[in-house]
């Protein structure tokens, strides 16, 4: 997502408004692939005072991620806000002397903001996917989709509960 700064350099001080879209494959996020299924739009402002640019916005995207408990995909709107602040990359000296910071830098007139938007992104992310609430996720058993089957394996609660085996250990006169 490539900003060009030259109107706002040619006012300085003065915000400027800015509407990006731009057109992502896929991520990876916590060992899961994500596909972006819409486009990824960046709408907001930056201002440009000496040599920091600031950019305020909102960016929205449509991804599609498999669901933590039935593995079916699921369909998510993300959309966060951002602020950052980016400071004049003179030459390369920026970038040595501040290595160990976190710190956006450009040069010439244009900024590049996906690692900006990307990390907002993924940090709206809830922690698990779901494709729905209520999702009831697979059998441990015998492995079918509970939300479009219904199977026998859960109706023996022996072979649910995994302390089973333990309790034919111990006898009922014992005790523990």
């Amino acid at each position: 997502m490539i900003l060009d700064i030259t109107r706002g350099i040619q006012n300085k001080g003065i915000e400027v408004h800015l509407c990006l879209e731009e057109k992502w494959e896929k991520d990876q996020w916590r060992g899961d692939t994500l596909t972006y299924i819409s486009p990824v739009a960046f709408e907001g402002s930056y201002l440009i005072t000496e040599d920091t640019v600031v950019v305020r916005g909102r960016a929205k995207v449509s991804i599609e991620a498999s669901c933590a408990r039935c593995l079916e995909s699921a369909r998510l709107d993300v959309a966060a806000d951002i602020e950052e602040a980016y400071i004049r990359d003179r030459n390369g000296e920026l970038n040595q002397q501040r290595s160990d910071d976190e710190q956006y830098t450009y040069s010439g007139h244009c900024i590049d903001l996906t690692d900006a938007v990307r990390s907002a992104l993924l940090l709206e992310l809830p922690s698990r996917i779901l494709c729905k609430e209520d999702c009831r996720g697979l059998c441990p058993v015998c492995g079918v989709n509970l939300n479009t089957t219904t199977c026998s394996c859960q109706k023996d609660p022996a072979r649910r509960n995994p302390f089973s085996a333990l309790a034919e250990l111990l006898n009922e006169d014992e005790e523990v």
